[in-house]
């Protein structure tokens, strides 16, 4: 009798409820029907939700077994998904939230289906993610604040983007204030991460210009972030000989020779 009811406080033991082993957005365990804060997305971006397939004891026998595939089940209105791969591991959906989406806390319903039903890990499980939509999802630091070079020269400027989202996400770089200066570079930028790349802006004209140098998601154009250098492009005489090779100069005939020297000098020199 001892014997019958240790087996069956066994079975029932094995038909209990396992924890999900969740990896991304956020590393963590979660029992079926659970709900999970995930952190902060942009209006526009797509993040992962990727979960471990393997359970390790449940099921019918006890032994657990894997599932088969993660499928998102209920999303708030205007928002897609992309279930995962069948058997692959880890199980990864894509969430995607609409680029008109408004700030606020969004619930998103994922779940795990065997496709051995009743025989292997029984019914599906479930489990709820709490996301948070907000614009502000990226930070941005330039570095100096203020550059002087000569005509024609690349003022580097020092750029740091943090990531401050669930989703991976390209960001462009570029400025405006300079005339006739339209330089772009786009940087990818996984979720929770800094990236620091060097920008150069050159200014032809002797001047001290007013600067915005700016960071854009490629996702959506509501997440951006800019800030104001200023740059001093003045005249020195290296700059002076290179200025040789980029214009008509009127000069006296005689000086010709001279000018012809002065500008295949500065094509020897350094950058």
């Amino acid at each position: 009798m001892r014997v019958a009811s240790s087996l069956l406080l066994a079975l029932s033991l094995a038909c209990l409820a396992f924890p999900i082993a969740v990896i991304a957005p956020v590393s963590t365990q979660i029992e079926d029907g659970g709900q999970l804060p995930v952190g902060d997305v942009g209006p526009g971006q797509t993040f992962v939700v990727s979960v471990e397939p393997k359970v390790h004891s449940g099921g019918k026998y006890g032994l657990g077994g894997a599932y088969d595939q993660l499928i998102a089940t209920s999303l708030p209105e205007g928002w897609s998904s992309s279930p995962s791969r069948l058997y692959s591991d880890p199980l990864q959906a894509d969430i995607t939230v609409p680029a008109d989406a408004k700030d606020g806390d969004y619930p998103v319903e994922l779940t795990l289906w065997d496709e051995a039903g009743e025989m292997g890990l029984g019914k599906n499980a479930s489990f709820k993610l709490q996301v948070r939509v907000r614009k502000d999802v990226m930070d941005m630091k330039v570095e100096p604040a203020f550059r002087s070079v000569g005509a024609g020269q690349p003022a580097r400027y020092s750029i740091t983007i943090v990531n401050k989202g669930i989703a991976n996400d390209v960001f462009t770089l570029g400025s405006s204030g300079v005339r006739n200066w339209e330089f772009r570079r786009s940087v990818y930028i996984p979720s929770g991460t800094s990236k620091t790349v060097n920008y150069e802006l050159v200014g032809e004209e002797e001047s001290e210009y007013q600067v915005k140098i700016w960071a854009k998601s490629s996702s959506s154009d509501a997440i951006k972030s800019e800030q104001d250098v200023r740059l001093q492009v003045k005249s020195d005489l290296l700059s002076d000989y290179r200025a040789v090779n980029k214009g008509v100069l009127l000069f006296p005939l005689a000086q010709a020779p001279a000018y012809f020297a002065i500008g295949l000098l500065s094509n020897l020199l350094p950058s």
